[in-house]
């Protein structure tokens, strides 16, 4: 009697761990929900705050950039002054 509740109490054990875990996974979780979910709000207030970016080669701020890649890869803005420089050098225009 005594070994057929010690089975029955580890059968219902095993039952709510398995239950347990899967609660935790659902996707309407609240644990879920804020790890999956990004607000566009505070990405578009960036946007529209975001100051304008110096050139890369002479750091003015002139407004516009074009971004150009360098042969080791790396990206760089050049304004309209410096288009020339990107010209010269064949940079590739992104």
């Amino acid at each position: 009697m005594l070994y057929a509740a010690l089975i029955v109490l580890g059968v219902l054990v095993i039952f709510y761990v398995m239950t347990r875990t899967r609660r935790v996974d659902e996707p309407g979780s609240s644990k879920a929900r804020t790890n999956n979910v990004i607000s566009m709000e505070s990405h578009r207030k960036a946007k529209q705050i975001s100051e304008i970016q110096p050139c890369s080669s002479c750091k003015k701020k002139n407004g516009k950039l074009i971004f150009y890649a360098q042969d080791n890869g790396t990206v760089v803005g050049l304004c309209k002054d410096c288009q020339t420089k990107a010209k010269k050098r064949d940079m590739l225009p992104l």
